[in-house]
Parts: structure tokens; C-alpha cells; sequence
């Protein structure tokens, strides 16, 4: 990605591999940041445990006796998921100039930054270096909960002028910090910090070199770090691996990325923003890609704020993954928090959050239950693994009798407790876990049917059907032309009034309290359930989303959300009452609604306002705040992206199950005369390259279809089928 000039002494970059990840500014420094563990979210991380909390270069100018600790002009990400820091005026007036370029392999435990220092001053410049890193080895947050402490101190052990290894006190944890710069001077010890002192307990390590450049001669040189959570051979074992081939492992990871930028790629003409968006959500979520020994891998939340697993967001984010073709990705997610899923719950509630040391800080939230059932089946029809579909199967069962009889005391087919958006003081029945429940009893229902379950496809699609008549007439307000936020009597929403009102007032908010007052005012006597408009969060939008709300009321409640009170300039609000935060995840559920009834052109205005906060912190990747707040890279943008523009517009419809799949194209206005090509989508094993086009007055598309799949075409009206490996199909362009 371009580079972009840093502007904030706050604007993070994050570089990762599947083991490590490094957090810091795009100065190239490392400042204490961080709620979870306060002061330190940043640095070099080997999850479950912390190595750096940084590294810094020191360059000293001997002749005219200018000393600077370099702090980088300006940052750019690679399409290969590295970093590259330029630093010219951020070294005084020292004649030279440097990069720092730095990567942390997919599939080794350690990171390599290199260094190119250019003279560019007459004659010889004569310089003295020092390479300083900090070490900080301690557990993943949450980890004391499960009484593993970091421990009071570190040994640190010289093995060579050039390579420092360091352990924990407590534990068999080992970071080795190791440089080629020329070279024996060193000094290690935990009272030496370069520019920032940061708040870690570890032990400074410093390399440093006196060198002399003549004019354009260049200096390289780079940093090793190697971690281990478990041994100090494999932490040797690893570092030996970066040291001897690391050009290697820069080659591996650039070839990694490329594989992923061939896999659905997305070419539309006239929409360069666009296309470039996709391919970058893509690569950010291989960024998010967490492989823990003797846990699993899967695609952790964002970073670097939540760099862990999380139910929902996977629910969400893996929808994306699946159209964007990285199978594997999905299963082992899943698979992973099933397990823990299993461990922690054992009676089908799905987790919420568990953490890179396996420890699960909340055992689930109501709706991400239902929306983990409700996706196991779309996994089934993208992948077509029936191993996999029987291994959640028997969870999901567990699930929805944990959604209906322990989280559903009065039978009204709504669970009561958390939904995505924990509204203070109201565990009831919310709109996103009554909707996503009707969804999971629909997803039951086609996996009982296909795996023989007759008997119990029929109840659970009666309880679907009902669930979706439910929710049609108790959530919706005519009133309001919208569906509600949460269902309850009143007598459950008067004792909230004075704490929901004191939150609004903290955020500014004036005439709430007399707001909701005048919702209990309407209610009267009634007592009875009824529907409650309290936030107006984002998730009114999910009847629409999943597709089960009436179609002349989804159509009325998309045109009462396109209004300003929820879609301000980068997207949806989170609460149309607040109107003070947008994410990625509510403006892609309300782009995926809009498409999903058939209005392909609000969807795609909701997609370009989303546009808007690309790369405004980090380039090449959204915030998790729209345009420049939270995480700098969040996974669950890949669904914003990838659902409405690859399940909707392309109108992709997989059953890889009966090696079968159609496409129901509903393209935006914008894209009716140009040609719209989705090359490698992955459906089952097969892949397809599809293309769109106006040609001589036709509308032709064409398919490529090598595994001689079943490709059915179902657009204005036409229907066509072929199982050939070469398809061209044309309508008159008017058609």
C-alpha cells in the first residue's frame, strides 16, 4: 500500500505472521498503549505471551556530534504483509538516510527486522550505532485468572557478542534477541531503555557498532528475534531458522499472499477503490490469523485490542471467508471454538471470548449461539464436508435446547439474555438473538433433513416458521416503520430508566430520559410484551439481514434507516439515538439487507461511505471505529465487503454438497454497462472464474467451470444450466 506520512504520534501499524505479531507506532516507536493489559497491547507478541516491548536504533554522528534515536518519516504496509519505515529528516542533520523494512514469517515463531542505511554526505561519514530492544515476557491478558502470573524477574544469558537470550523467572518462556551488525560491543541489563521507557519489568539489550560510510555506500543489517513459550531448544531451533533463511521466509510469506490475492479476486470495472478495498480486507484478514501450539489456529477479533478468538465476530467474519475462499481458515476457526465451546460449556452454548492462553473470560453471549448454529449450515453449502456438518451437528442440537428451554422461560420462541449490543441493565429478549434464533431453526431443519433426521427437520421448521411470524408481529412498530430493539413488559424497563438516562448524559445525550418516559407513557397499563425502540441500535437491521423480515416491512424499514439519524458519513451508527460511532460490522450488516431485498444500489452507497475510512490509520486496512478509532485492523470487514458484493451482487448461491452451484446476479445501476469479473471463488473443491459484461448489445456471461460442476444462471428472468467446462451464455442486453 502507499506509503502514508504519520501524523499522530498514535497511528499503529500491525505486522504479523500466524505465531507473532508486532504492534507499534508508525514512527517506528513503541509506546505503552492499551486497556486489556494497561501499557501493553504493543510490541513484539508470541501469543499466549509478550517477547519486546520494543526495539529502537540509535545513530550518532561522532564528527559533527549529532546523536538522534531515529524516529521514521512515514510507513507503508506491503501487499505481503510486511512493514517498510523511511527515515530521512527524522535523523537531524545526519547524512543518511535509512528503511527499515521487517516481517514476521507465517509459520516461525520470531520476526526479522533489516535495516539500510545510504550515505549521502561528500566524503566519509562516520557513525556510531546502537540496536536496543527491550524484552517483556508475560502472559496473554486474563491469564491470572487462570493463576498463570508472569514472574518477578528475567535472566538474561550473553551467548554471543550478538545474541541474547532471556527467561522468565517462573516459566518456559524465552525470547533470544540476535543482530549481524558488525561487530562485539553489547550491554544488556534491566535498567538500560532507549527512547521510551516503557512500563514492561524486562531487560534492555543493547548492540552497538562504530562504522565509517563513504558517499552513497550502503550499510544493511537486521534483528533477530526468536520466541518459545515452551523450551529454550526451540526457541534456539527457531532463531537458527530466521539467521540462516530468512530470505527464504520472506519469499514463503510474499508467495503466501499472492495465492491469497488470486484466490476471489475481484475486478469491476470503473471501481478501482473498490476492487483495491477487497483485495486489502483479504490480506488483513491474514494479518488476524492466530496459531497457538496445543490450542489451535483460527482468525482472532482485531487488532491489536482484541487478539484472541471471539463467537460472534467469527460468525460474522467467517461468512466473508468462506466467499473469499480460504476453507481451511473457516473449519479451523470453528473447530476451535467448539472445542472450547465443549471444555467450558458442554451443553451447547457457544463461547463469546477466549484467549490465546485458552482461558474463556465469557462463556457466551444469548445470540451468538443461535448465530453459530445458523452458520454451520452456510459452512456445509460452501464447503460440502459432511464429516464437519455431523462433528457441529450434534453441538448445534445441544444449542438450540439450550436457546428454547433454559434461555427461553416463557416459550415465546425469543431467548432472553446478551445479544451483540449488551444494552446496560436490558438482559431480555433482544432482536439480533430472537432473529438469529429463527435462522438456527432453519439451519437445523435442512441439517436434520439431510442427515436423515426427518422427524426432527419437520419440528424444527414448524418452530422456524413460527419464530419468523413471532418476530414479524411483536418486534415491529408501524408506528415507527421499524423493528425493535428489544421485547419486554414495562414493568421491566422502569426500573432502567435513571441508569440508561445517566449513560446518554455522559455521552452528551439530552432529552433521553423524558424519551423513554414517554415510551412507558404510551404503554399505559399494558403490561403484556411489546416492543421497545430504546437505542435504535444497529441490530434492528438484522430481520433484513438474515431475510425473514415481511418484504413490505423490510422495504419500509430500509427507507426509514436510510435517513440521516442512522447512516452518517462513513456508515451506519452503532445507535441512531447516539449517533456517535460506526463500525465496519453495522454498516455491512445494513449494506447485506439492503441487497438481500433487492436494493443493490443503497447497498453499494453504504459501501463506499464505509470506503471513506480506508487506510485513515493504518494503510491498507479499515478501523474497527469508522473512520479512525479502535483496532486498526478488524476481521469482520471482510463480511461487509465480501457477503453484499460476492452472496448478492454476483448473486453466488453454493451447495458444494450436490457439486452444485448458482448464480442470482443483482448488480448496482452504477455497474450495468461494465464488466464485472470474480475470478478463483472457491466453492467445495471446485473453482470458478465468472464474468459479466455488455458486448455488441449482449449481456454475456462467461463461466469457467473446470471441475464440470452443475452451474445454473437465474438473471432477469432467463434461467440457463450447464454442466460443461467452458460456459457462455448471452442475453440481449435489454432483457
Amino acid at each position: 500500500m502507499a506509503r502514508i506520512t504519520s501524523r499522530h504520534p498514535i497511528n499503529l501499524y500491525y505486522n504479523a505472521g500466524e505465531y507473532v505479531k508486532i504492534c507499534g507506532t508508525q514512527d517506528g516507536y513503541f509506546p505503552d498503549f492499551g486497556h486489556h493489559m494497561a501499557n501493553e497491547m504493543g510490541g513484539v507478541w508470541l501469543h499466549p505471551i509478550k517477547l519486546l516491548d520494543g526495539f529502537w536504533l540509535k545513530v550518532t554522528d561522532t564528527d559533527r556530534q549529532i546523536s538522534v534515536w531515529a524516529r521514521a518519516d512515514s510507513y507503508s504496509n506491503e501487499a505481503w504483509g510486511g512493514g517498510r519505515f523511511e527515515y530521512d529528516h527524522g535523523l537531524s542533520h545526519i547524512p543518511v538516510s535509512i528503511v527499515r523494512s521487517q516481517f514476521a514469517p507465517d509459520y516461525e515463531k520470531g520476526m526479522v527486522a533489516e535495516y539500510e542505511i545510504t550515505s549521502y554526505g561528500e566524503g566519509e561519514t562516520h557513525l556510531r550505532l546502537e540496536l536496543l530492544s527491550r524484552t517483556d515476557l508475560r502472559p496473554v491478558w486474563y491469564s491470572d485468572e487462570i493463576g498463570i502470573l508472569p514472574g518477578t524477574a528475567e535472566t538474561a544469558e550473553c551467548l554471543s557478542p550478538r545474541k541474547v537470550m532471556v527467561k522468565d523467572n517462573s516459566h518456559d518462556w524465552y525470547v533470544l534477541v540476535g543482530s549481524d551488525l558488525p561487530g562485539i560491543e553489547n550491554t544488556v541489563g534491566p535498567s538500560i531503555y532507549g527512547p521510551e521507557l516503557t512500563a514492561g519489568k524486562g531487560t534492555g539489550i543493547s548492540f552497538a557498532a562504530e562504522c565509517t560510510l563513504k558517499e552513497k555506500q550502503v550499510l544493511r543489517f537486521r534483528l533477530f528475534v526468536a520466541g518459545s513459550e515452551s523450551s529454550r531448544e526451540a526457541c534456539e531451533q527457531t532463531y537458527a531458522a530466521l539467521e540462516q533463511g530468512h530470505d527464504d521466509l520472506l519469499e514463503q510469506k510474499k508467495a503466501l499472499y499472492d495465492r491469497l490475492d488470486q484466490r476471489s479476486l475481484l475486478t469491476i470495472e470503473g471501481e478501482e477503490e473498490l476492487n483495491t478495498h477487497f483485495a486489502w480486507a483479504k490480506r488483513n484478514n491474514q494479518w488476524l490469523v492466530q496459531r497457538v501450539d496445543g490450542i489451535g489456529r483460527g482468525l482472532t477479533a482485531g487488532g491489536p485490542t482484541y487478539p484472541w478468538w471471539f463467537g460472534c465476530d467469527s460468525t460474522y467474519a467467517l461468512q466473508g471467508v468462506l466467499a473469499t475462499g480460504d476453507h481451511s481458515l473457516v473449519k479451523d476457526t470453528l473447530n476451535l471454538l467448539l472445542e472450547k465451546s465443549r471444555e467450558v460449556n458442554d451443553n451447547g452454548r457457544f463461547v463469546h471470548e477466549v484467549t490465546t492462553m485458552g482461558a474463556v473470560s465469557n462463556p457466551g453471549n444469548t445470540q451468538e449461539t443461535a448465530h453459530y448454529i445458523a452458520f454451520v449450515w452456510e459452512m456445509f453449502l460452501w464447503t460440502g464436508d459432511e464429516a464437519l456438518l455431523r462433528e457441529h451437528y450434534g453441538y448445534c442440537v445441544q444449542g438450540m435446547d439450550w436457546l428454547l428451554h433454559t434461555m427461553d422461560p416463557d416459550g415465546d420462541l425469543f431467548p432472553s439474555g446478551y445479544g451483540i449490543i449488551e444494552i446496560a441493565g436490558l438482559n431480555m429478549e433482544l432482536i439480533d438473538s430472537a432473529v438469529y434464533t429463527a435462522k438456527a431453526l432453519q439451519a437445523l431443519a435442512w441439517m436434520s433433513s439431510y442427515l436423515g433426521e426427518q422427524n426432527s427437520g419437520e419440528h424444527y421448521q414448524e418452530l422456524s416458521e413460527r419464530a419468523v411470524q413471532a418476530i414479524n408481529q411483536v418486534f415491529w412498530s408501524d408506528k415507527d416503520g421499524l423493528y425493535a430493539d428489544a421485547v419486554a413488559p414495562a414493568g421491566d424497563i422502569a426500573p432502567t430508566v435513571t441508569y440508561m438516562a445517566s449513560l446518554a448524559e455522559k455521552q452528551g445525550i439530552q432529552g433521553y430520559r423524558e424519551y423513554i418516559e414517554g415510551l412507558l407513557a404510551e404503554a399505559g397499563e399494558d403490561q403484556g410484551d411489546r416492543g421497545w425502540l430504546l437505542n435504535k441500535n444497529w441490530v434492528i437491521v438484522t430481520p433484513m439481514e438474515a431475510g425473514i423480515a415481511d418484504p413490505d416491512k423490510a422495504q419500509r424499514a430500509l427507507e426509514t434507516m436510510r435517513s440521516s439519524d442512522f447512516v452518517g458519513e462513513y456508515g451506519t451508527y452503532l445507535a441512531a439515538i447516539y449517533q456517535q460511532g460506526t463500525m465496519t460490522i453495522s454498516t455491512g450488516a445494513h449494506a447485506v439487507a439492503e441487497a438481500t431485498y433487492g436494493n443493490p444500489d443503497e447497498a453499494l452507497g453504504l459501501l463506499r461511505r464505509m470506503g471513506k475510512s480506508f487506510s485513515r490509520v493504518q494503510p491498507g486496512s479499515f478501523s474497527e471505529m469508522s473512520p479512525d478509532y479502535g483496532c486498526v485492523v478488524q476481521a469482520w470487514t471482510i463480511y461487509a465487503l465480501a457477503v453484499p458484493v460476492v452472496r448478492h451482487f454476483f448473486g453466488v448461491r453454493p451447495e458444494a454438497y450436490l457439486q452444485k452451484v448458482s448464480f442470482v446476479p443483482d448488480f448496482p445501476q452504477a455497474w450495468a454497462d461494465k464488466t464485472c469479473r470474480l475470478e478463483r471463488l472457491r466453492v467445495g473443491d471446485a473453482e470458478f472464474d465468472i464474468s459479466f459484461e455488455i458486448r455488441e448489445g449482449l449481456r454475456i456471461t462467461e463461466i469457467s467451470n473446470p471441475s464440470k460442476w452443475t452451474v445454473v444462471l437465474d438473471w432477469k428472468g432467463h434461467r440457463f444450466e450447464s454442466d460443461k467446462e467452458r460456459i457462455l451464455w448471452k442475453l440481449d442486453g435489454q432483457s
